[in-house]
């Protein structure tokens, strides 16, 4: 069965652009293209339509966003939106209604690897074993309304960071515990943060965005007292991580949205956890099959639930409305490699911000002088699969 891919745009030099490069796409896709946002929604009722490409100014008879429509009446469509660039003025008044950026040049190959890999992370979250673990959980909380506000504060034209710290300042208990955080040896700041409009200007909305999302997870989750002084393990752990990934993001990646949303990747990658807590004796019945087989928890989660807390976690921010480079860097932070590129992404990101958690004290200058960096990674998967082969 084909894939249906809708294109909407008005500007003529990327339609030819897009038609040109789709041409040798027609064989696995059905396309469509409409200029304007009513004729896109009638598209979209008359045909099935997986994957919907946009441009972010395209609005609808009645005023509304296409994308924002699409988002409302098609919420099972994976939309896109067409922009120049990632620093674009319209990309914080759409982000909210889309799951990821397309920016030129829009070639055969740009636009099948992103419609594969958004098909494939798809698919993934689709194993009956996992839906039924997320529906049988019933504490797992939803956005926090001071959350959508902010996402509603951010897109408006006229936004600004004050009114959105004013939105924040309403809560003095949230407030106290951001500030806390952010103050933390996990940033390492230079200098303290003393309200919220400074940690807003200093480290983004994104950031400050993930901790209210965190916080609010955390506090309204409810979980049996045995297993309480896991999750504030699962709290410890996610914001280390999230630090790890915020640091190496704004040192070794190119793209700014992904530098944006690494501290949100990072602090949500075990956010699966929280459901799995909710089954008998978790992670009581982990620790057991990990030391009698010698594997590792991501391992052994897949023998005991047929899932991971990594694919766990993708579906609930899917569930959630997060964007797709979020999705992906959590689906994917225990194995980027299934992500097949070469190049940095987020997931890996998040794969080595979860590493460095765990490893002891390394004298890194030494190894370096050696020029020995690479052998050490090859000695570490070594030594782990020579552990798992002794085991079995």
């Amino acid at each position: 069965m084909k894939i249906g891919v809708l294109f909407i745009e008005n500007e003529q030099s990327i339609i030819k652009e897009l038609i040109q490069n789709v041409i040798p796409l027609q064989e696995e896709w059905d396309v469509f293209f409409a200029e304007t946002g009513d004729r896109a929604l009638q598209i979209l009722a008359d045909n099935q339509i997986d994957f919907v490409f946009s441009s972010p100014s395209i609005t609808c008879s009645n005023g509304a966003n296409v994308l924002s429509e699409v988002k409302k009446i098609f919420p099972e469509t994976i939309r896109f939106a067409l922009v120049p660039n990632l620093e674009h003025n319209t990309i914080a008044q759409v982000s909210q209604f889309v799951h990821q950026f397309a920016t030129p040049p829009y070639t055969t190959e740009s636009l099948k690897q992103r419609v594969e890999r958004a098909s494939n992370l798809q698919k993934n979250l689709k194993n009956p074993a996992l839906i039924d673990l997320v529906k049988n959980t019933t504490s797992l909380p939803s956005l926090p309304e001071i959350y959508i506000q902010i996402e509603q504060e951010a897109i408006k034209p006229d936004f600004s960071l004050q009114k959105i710290a004013a939105l924040i300042a309403k809560d003095p208990n949230l407030t106290s515990k951001i500030l806390q955080i952010v103050n933390s040896a996990f940033f390492g700041l230079q200098r303290e943060i003393s309200n919220i409009s400074f940690a807003l200007s200093y480290l983004g909305i994104n950031v400050v965005k993930s901790l209210i999302f965190y916080i609010h997870l955390f506090s309204n989750f409810k979980v049996t007292p045995e297993n309480r002084k896991y999750l504030e393990q699962i709290w410890k752990h996610s914001l280390v991580v999230a630090s790890n990934s915020f640091h190496l993001a704004q040192k070794y990646l190119t793209n700014k949205y992904e530098i944006d949303s690494a501290y949100t990747a990072g602090v949500l990658h075990d956010v699966g956890k929280f459901v799995l807590l909710n089954t008998h004796n978790y992670p009581q019945n982990i620790i057991l099959l990990t030391e009698e087989k010698m594997i590792d928890n991501y391992e052994a989660e897949m023998e005991l639930y047929s899932c991971t807390h990594s694919d766990i976690g993708a579906y609930l921010l899917g569930l959630w409305g997060f964007p797709l480079t979020i999705i992906e860097a959590v689906s994917y932070h225990h194995n980027p490699s299934l992500l097949g590129k070469e190049q940095l992404t987020l997931a890996t990101i998040v794969h080595i911000a979860d590493f460095l958690y765990y490893i002891p004290r390394l004298d890194v200058e030494h190894i370096l002088n050696l020029n020995f960096e690479k052998q050490l990674l090859l000695s570490i998967d070594y030594f782990k699969t020579l552990r798992q082969m002794k085991f079995k």
